[in-house]
């Protein structure tokens, strides 16, 4: 006997056995038991969530002895002819292979007559959408007034590609991604049944890279199963056949990362690569664990959040609470950045390698409100050290400071009042370099926006009208102080937009490279546009893909620049072609232009 596949085998028969779509399932199995049972269902979602099947189990519902009934008894002629495909008023067209309209007007002349066994005809057309449009146009009457002997069936994974005629005359049910922990539970049930052991880390990696479908991680129990054979099955054997990171990996490398050993991090990756895992994989793998600490931080009851066993979880939690909330961002925006750069490159390896030796090395971020308490303490210190200093001079500020200036002149009041003026012109003496100290504080505070460089742009405003003209006057800026060759590339930019506290510049995809070269000088750049422009600003960059190319009416710099010369050296040609002088020459010569050359 040939074998069977898990997703075969353990395919629902009835409404309640379908996984994860309650809310199309109940209202189905109400419709049935009040008898408003519709002409044409239309059955949308992902891949492997349960819509052939459904399909099926609604030709039995329709056809069982027992019926029409919700829950079909699975056992009479027409359940099981309908099970097996072998029911001759059953029938299940693929609409990839029955696009045109040849095959749906066969249909249409087949629907009038009477069923031949069953009690209805049921017509199930998978991928609906990939008919063409006088397909369409062919089915639209049958479909909307079909004889009350036919039910169809329409099933599509892309229902926006359908017309909307065909979508007003169908009862829509979209179908969703089956949640983990309900899929993690079917998957232990199977398991139980075909008497195989699986680690709860097994489970949930299988879950995790189903991606939601039923189909799919059946499809992945299969191939897991046929490679450790009786053995149960580990999470480690799991990432092995599967070719992915388990979380055992993807702890050790994040926890390498982020205690800054980027040693221990590169060894980890080489040796995944040596069993065959794929760069990008790994690193969706870190990305998706540094978004599971993150959600366990801010949240730690909420750890249905979470798709990880019960012990993955505990481990989650326990690591979460050892590392800082500001350097887990910090390595997922670069992470994240890192995945990006992996779709788009030829050399994947080399790109990870690169990003987690920044993300280890990376400096850690104060928070501002922990800079602003620094530099409040700082001044209060240095405010309380200069009063005492005051009375005795300025270098003696740590002397001063622990002797009671103001305890000495207490007793002096009962003496005679010739001393006191003495006492006194001392203090007024040395009161003179006092206010240094005093204004040194305000005067070091005030660096912060003491690059008092803005009379540079005087011309600038915080938002200018217009932007490029402002952008353009820095690079000027940059020309002059001799750093146009160090942030070349900027020039390409676009200004997409302009505010108080940000400027966002967006590379066209002709120019991806030099958006590159400008994101790594990214730094060099920020620390110019404070000291020139008198205060700190972002600068954000971002690569346009060709539509959003296209679809900019902004432009660069140096795609301004281009723009003029060219419009420039059309005026100058049509100046020389329109020329008396020139017009002469051609009517006496009988010749023509040939080329006309500019100085643009």
């Amino acid at each position: 006997m040939s074998y069977l596949v898990l997703a075969r085998k353990y395919r629902p028969r009835t409404f309640s056995e379908v996984v994860g779509q309650e809310h199309v399932t109940r209202t189905l199995a109400n419709a049935f038991a009040s008898g408003r049972v519709h002409h044409a269902f239309l059955l949308c979602g992902p891949r492997g969530v349960g819509k052939t099947t459904l399909a099926r189990i609604l030709g039995k519902a329709l056809n069982c002895e027992k019926g029409p009934t919700a829950e079909p008894c699975g056992a009479c002629s027409a359940c099981e002819t309908i099970a097996a495909g072998s029911a001759v008023d059953y029938h299940e067209l693929d609409g990839a292979s029955n696009r045109g309209i040849d095959s749906i007007r066969e249909l249409t002349d087949a629907v009038r007559y009477q069923p031949a066994v069953l009690r209805k005809k049921v017509y199930v057309i998978d991928e609906v959408h990939m008919l063409t449009t006088e397909a369409f146009n062919a089915l639209l009457k049958t479909l909307e007034e079909p004889p009350p002997h036919v039910t169809f069936v329409l099933a599509t994974t892309e229902p926006h590609k359908l017309p909307n005629t065909i979508l007003s005359r169908c009862q829509r049910y979209d179908f969703k991604l089956v949640p983990a922990t309900r899929l993690a539970q079917h998957l232990d049930r199977i398991f139980k049944a075909e008497a195989i052991t699986a680690a709860p880390g097994a489970v949930s990696l299988i879950v995790r890279e189903s991606g939601g479908s039923v189909r799919d991680a059946l499809s992945l129990c299969d191939q897991v199963i046929s490679y450790v054979g009786d053995a149960p099955i580990l999470e480690s054997q799991v990432a092995e056949v599967l070719g992915v990171a388990d979380r055992a990996l993807t702890r050790r490398l994040v926890t390498s990362l982020a205690t800054g050993d980027a040693g221990a991090a590169l060894t980890a990756v080489d040796q995944a690569c040596e069993r065959g895992l794929d760069e990008v994989q790994l690193a969706r793998a870190i990305v998706r664990y540094l978004r599971d600490v993150a959600v366990l931080q801010v949240s730690p009851d909420m750890v249905e959040l979470v798709e990880a066993s019960s012990e993955e979880r505990a481990e989650l939690a326990a690591e979460a609470k050892g590392l800082d909330r500001t350097r887990i961002q910090q390595m997922f925006e670069r992470m994240l950045r890192c995945c990006d750069d992996l779709s788009k490159t030829l050399q994947p390896r080399l790109v990870l390698d690169f990003a987690l030796i920044d993300v280890a090395t990376i400096e850690p971020l104060v928070p501002l409100g922990d800079l602003i308490a620094r530099l409040g303490e700082m001044e209060r210190r240095l405010g309380g050290g200069g009063r005492p200093a005051s009375g005795q001079g300025g270098g003696q500020r740590a002397s001063v400071a622990p002797t009671p200036a103001p305890a000495r002149p207490a007793p002096p009041p009962t003496r005679t009042a010739a001393p006191a003026p003495v006492a006194m012109a001392a203090p007024v003496a040395a009161a003179a370099p006092a206010p240094a100290p005093v204004a040194a504080p305000v005067a070091v505070a005030a660096p912060a926006p003491a690059p008092v460089a803005a009379p540079s742009f005087p011309s600038i405003p915080m938002v200018p009208d217009d932007p490029l003209a402002a952008w353009d006057q820095i690079l000027a800026a940059l020309d002059r102080a001799g750093k146009r060759m160090s942030l070349a590339g900027y020039e390409q930019g676009r200004v997409l937009s302009w505010t108080a506290d940000m400027i966002e510049l967006g590379f066209p995809d002709e120019t991806h490279l030099f958006g590159e070269m400008a994101r790594d000088r990214l730094d060099e750049m920020k620390t110019f546009l404070r000291e020139h422009l008198g205060r700190p600003i972002q600068l954000s960059i971002r690569l346009l893909t060709t539509a959003e190319s296209a679809a900019s009416p902004r432009r660069s710099v140096s795609e301004t620049n281009r723009e003029r010369a060219v419009d420039e050296k059309r005026r100058r040609e049509s100046e020389a072609r329109e020329h008396p002088a020139t017009k002469l020459v051609l009517e006496t010569f009988g010749a023509h232009i040939k080329e006309i050359k500019t100085d643009v």
